[in-house]
């Protein structure tokens, strides 16, 4: 495995006990047939102590990548100011490639599965590579735009695996059906929609579009009934936020399935802070996740 340092926030060991480190880490995915890279941030304390940390897994958003979160994100001084505030424990952020527009899934006609590239590679990849705390207790995902889409996706389809998940500014996609002879409005997201979940079939909709439509998966949920002990415990679903801006142009969505989750007694918190569908809100929303994140990995 190839590692290439990326960010290296200040120069010596001596500064990396003090601020934490970036790197990039690089591999043959067998499962996507290519080369797949990530960033990991690695928290001051790192180099020098022999413990675990908790992990976050952060995704970008449409047309980005693993190193938007880095730089873009400031997610190494996020994540150090946090530390010094108190507000957060030191943890672990990796932060995957999502391939520009793959939505975390595996799409319709399983020529990418990016889902199972990230359960069966790059986790336990992750996982055993770095001390973390591998289990379900201290692992959270969040992720902006396509990435709150994708986190929200994980948690639900693999509630065993995260306690907790924050959607940014969620791609949480609402599609109303066709009707025959029926023209769609933008081509280039239909073309989108077509690679991610197949034609358009007699129901007007995308062949695999209500098995991966957050909307659709919640309402095919029976009501949430909370485990009441550890004998109970895999049945327990994360804890989720929504964050969405006032002014973004996804806040329908994202208030139509925070009143969908409600109605099913998903345990689920909505904010909607002032801003819009850019950077400002992401780097102020990812300080407001670390802090939700550190409290309870510290529970």
């Amino acid at each position: 495995m190839k590692k290439l340092l990326l960010v290296l926030l200040l120069i010596g060991n001596s500064i990396f006990a003090q601020k934490g480190l970036i790197l990039i880490e690089t591999a043959n995915s067998p499962i996507l047939k290519k080369e797949m890279s990530y960033s990991i941030y690695l928290p001051a304390s790192y180099e020098k102590s022999n413990r675990k940390y908790p992990i976050l897994y952060l995704l970008h958003g449409m047309g980005g990548d693993y190193t938007d979160w880095v730089n873009r994100g400031e997610t190494a001084r996020i994540a150090l100011e946090s530390v010094e505030k108190g507000i957060a424990p030191e943890m672990i952020i990796v932060m995957p490639n999502g391939l520009v527009d793959g939505f975390y899934q595996n799409n319709f006609d399983k020529s990418i599965l990016w889902e199972d590239y990230f359960m069966k590679e790059l986790v336990p990849t992750v996982e055993s590579k770095f001390r973390v705390h591998a289990s379900r207790t201290y692992r959270a995902i969040a992720g902006l735009s396509m990435g709150g889409y994708g986190s929200m996706y994980l948690a639900l389809r693999h509630k065993e695996m995260f306690s907790m998940c924050y959607a940014m500014s969620g791609a949480f996609i609402e599609l109303e059906p066709l009707k025959v002879g029926e023209k769609a409005n933008n081509d280039m997201f239909e073309t989108l929609y077509v690679k991610l979940w197949g034609n358009r079939k007699s129901d007007g909709l995308h062949e695999t579009f209500k098995a991966n439509s957050i909307h659709e998966m919640v309402k095919a949920m029976p009501e949430y009934k909370a485990p009441e002990g550890w004998q109970d415990a895999d049945k327990a679903l994360p804890k989720f936020i929504l964050d969405c801006g006032d002014d973004d142009f996804l806040i329908r969505a994202n208030t139509n399935l925070f009143h969908l989750m409600k109605d099913k007694k998903i345990p689920v918190d909505f904010r909607v802070r002032e801003g819009a569908h850019n950077w400002t809100y992401w780097r102020s929303g990812l300080e407001i996740a670390l802090e939700f994140m550190g409290k309870n990995f510290r529970d």
